[in-house]
């Protein structure tokens, strides 16, 4: 049986719609649970990540918001939407834990014109 783990609403719901709806912290932890690996920041520019994301989300819960369904959502906004996807979901979700085949090496996705400095401890 499949590890799982209940997230708000807020996490998912931008998980699986690209617009944010809470602080970044719970997202990025909500992700890496849905993918089951650590994530790296700059990973998150990854269209093809994101698209995983949601069509891995949106299996588990199809009521889950596309980014078409929240194009209209601003920073004015966004509090009444969330409390309207939270009246409609619930506050919290429980979803499955990935099983890491979308895992990257933490340089990967890096522009190849940015300076990375490593330190080894």
């Amino acid at each position: 049986m499949a590890e799982t783990r209940e997230f708000s609403t807020a996490a998912l719901a931008s998980l699986s719609s690209g617009f944010t709806l809470c602080n970044f912290g719970d997202i990025h932890q909500a992700a890496e649970f849905l993918m089951g690996h650590p994530i790296w920041t700059h990973h998150f520019a990854s269209k093809d990540l994101w698209y995983r994301m949601s069509e891995s989300l949106r299996s588990q819960h199809p009521q889950l918001p596309t980014d078409a369904d929240l194009e209209d959502v601003t920073k004015e906004n966004y509090r009444e939407r969330l409390a309207e996807l939270e009246g409609r979901l619930g506050k919290v979700l429980t979803i499955k834990r990935g099983d890491g085949s979308t895992a990257k090496h933490p340089l990967d996705g890096i522009p190849a014109d940015k300076h990375v400095i490593t330190i080894k401890a």
